[in-house]
């Protein structure tokens, strides 16, 4: 069986056989069309918080009494020093800090500029978006309120007040950990990578599943193992899905959901072209190991939410224990979700990408190499078994 017949049957096996076409046909489209959904427009109450109080002053303590009585606030700690406020943000007590700084009411006596900030943790990322969104509006609302009623108690003309009420201080919001802010921008286009790479993975798995388990060895299965060349024909059919799959989402469905994508066009699609060359050689790997068994699904899902977390994106690298730091530069998603986000969100150009690419395609020849070498082990077993049979 040639190489071109070998890549014709297993593209027409992928998109009919129900082994696998649900997941290669109709898994990503569902994501792309319900994943965002149950993100979107969802404010917590109830936010644990610390407030950091530096001033010390009347205005400052009748700012803490306006934030304690807000009910969706949940004012666990109040002190002066920040570093204490820090240490219960990162023990889990607070998801929120809110710090007074020093000086407070004496700027605002003298109509300086200045703020009450809002500190939540980066390194949860849908929480700490959720918390900030939460608690700024109710923050913002105390603070004009006692405000207010402060510079009433010094003296402030009512003209004053009236001008403080149509000229209300304004919420900027300054992300120092997802510095392109929001959960569609940051965490959708890489999550997406990491689906992408499970659903192949999973799906190849299936479809060599269903022709080992055939009644009839499927002539393609043989000659994929009997040659490298129908190997690397056999998996060029996971590389053109799965490079198809993530133009499309990173085109026309990033762009009907408002996500920035393609902002350089070079770059993404070098960085598509080489993670879907590298998850296709992990398909190929995997398909091979787990293909005999029962359990290619539940091995490569259950790898799905580990790859989230070891990539160093939705989780600060500096978290992550540097062995799980080794293991996960060893899936594609990671690199693939650096490069991709850098590239097709944030305009990187190829030079800017390169170090991912060819991380990636490092990773495709050596599990293309791994692949072989697996093949080529389990042809020389069946033709032993073939000679002992005889």
């Amino acid at each position: 069986m040639t190489p071109a017949r070998c890549f014709a049957t297993a593209f027409r096996q992928c998109c009919t056989n129900m082994a696998c076409a649900p997941l290669f046909m109709a898994a990503i489209v569902l994501y792309a069309a319900y994943y965002c959904w149950p993100y979107m427009a969802q404010l917590p109450d109830h936010i644990h918080c610390a407030i950091v109080d530096a001033d010390g002053t009347a205005l400052s303590r009748r700012l803490v009494m306006e934030f304690r009585a807000t009910p969706d606030l949940n004012v666990l700690q109040v002190t002066r020093d920040r570093a204490e406020a820090i240490l219960a943000m990162k023990a889990g007590e607070v998801s929120a800090i809110v710090e007074i700084p020093a000086r407070f009411a004496e700027d605002v006596a003298a109509a300086v500029p200045t703020a009450v900030t809002l500190t939540a943790n980066g390194a949860y990322l849908v929480g700490g978006r959720m918390a900030t969104a939460g608690a700024s509006g109710p923050l913002k609302a105390a603070a004009d309120k006692a405000v207010a009623a402060w510079l009433a108690e010094q003296g402030a003309t009512a003209a004053k007040l009236a001008l403080m009420e149509s000229e209300a201080p304004g919420l900027v919001t300054v992300p120092a950990y997802n510095t392109i802010s929001g959960y569609l921008n940051f965490a959708v286009p890489i999550v997406f990578v990491i689906v992408f790479q499970t659903l192949m993975c999973a799906g190849f798995g299936m479809l060599f599943n269903a022709w080992y388990m055939a009644k009839e060895r499927p002539e393609v299965l043989d000659a994929a193992l009997a040659s490298p060349a129908c190997l690397f024909a056999v998996q060029m059919t996971v590389f053109f899905l799965c490079l198809f799959w993530t133009l499309f989402i990173e085109g026309p469905v990033f762009y009907l959901q408002g996500i920035n994508s393609f902002q350089n066009i070079p770059g993404t699609l070098g960085m598509c072209a080489a993670f879907s060359l590298a998850v296709s050689s992990l398909a190929s790997l995997l398909a091979l190991l787990l293909g005999p068994t029962h359990f290619v699904m539940q091995a490569v899902v259950l790898s799905a939410l580990p790859c989230v977390f070891i990539s160093g994106n939705l989780w600060p690298t500096q978290n992550i224990p540097l062995f799980f730091q080794a293991l996960g530069a060893l899936f594609p998603s990671t690199p693939g979700s650096y490069g991709i986000i850098r590239a097709s969100q944030c305009g990187a150009d190829v030079a800017e990408a390169a170090p991912y690419m060819a991380h990636l395609l490092l990773l495709a020849a050596l599990y293309f190499l791994l692949a072989c070498l697996v093949a080529r082990h389990q042809a020389r077993k069946e033709a032993a078994a073939q000679t002992a049979d005889a």
